[in-house]
């Protein structure tokens, strides 16, 4: 046996609208007082290879400079950052990949290669910047290597600063002839 039941009223009461109406205006004015509102974003600073900084060759001592004298070539092969917001603090993590190719030159040695990370400002002006040097073994002979470092930097803001108020650089710290090479070289 089926029960078949009379269609029930759809519509609401004039009490229930006036509940919803009333819960809506609350909601309204909660709203605009930012109550629900999601604070505004904490953007990252950007962080950016240098490119004339990009690329190192290192030769052996000594007046030459052809193929057969590079020891190893060196370059930031990736960069990657993320960062994170406490009270007045931000914090930037770094990890950056640094990838190296045996020379002619080479004896087997490892390459030390000498890199940066710089902090500037709005300004372009450099507020802090911290030398490293990474060794990259050439293990069981082989002719390429890389290795990942990881950097730790703490920016204070100040009052009414934010994140993009700075810039990360990130470049393999070269010598003048170095530099000099780079850019005369389009890589």
């Amino acid at each position: 046996m089926m029960n078949i039941k009379k269609n029930q009223r759809i519509g609401k009461t004039p009490r229930q609208l006036a509940q919803v109406v009333l819960v809506g205006l609350c909601a309204l004015v909660l709203t605009s007082c930012g109550i629900f509102q999601p604070s505004s974003p904490k953007v990252c600073p950007r962080v950016s290879l240098l490119n004339e900084a990009a690329k190192l060759t290192q030769y052996r001592d000594g007046p030459g400079r052809d193929l057969i004298d590079v020891l190893y070539e060196a370059r930031v092969h990736d960069v990657n950052w993320a960062c994170g917001y406490s009270d007045n603090r931000l914090r930037i993590e770094a990890k950056i990949d640094l990838v190296a190719q045996r020379g002619p030159a080479s004896k087997g040695a490892n390459a030390q290669v000498p890199y940066f990370v710089a902090i500037i400002d709005k300004a372009q002006n450099i507020i802090a910047k911290v030398e490293f040097e990474s060794e990259i073994e050439f293990r069981d002979g082989r002719r390429r290597a890389g290795v990942r470092e990881e950097v730790e930097q703490i920016i204070y803001l100040k009052e009414g600063e934010v994140g993009t108020d700075y810039e990360i650089i990130v470049g393999l710290q070269l010598t003048a002839p170095q530099l000099k090479q780079n850019r005369g070289s389009r890589f």
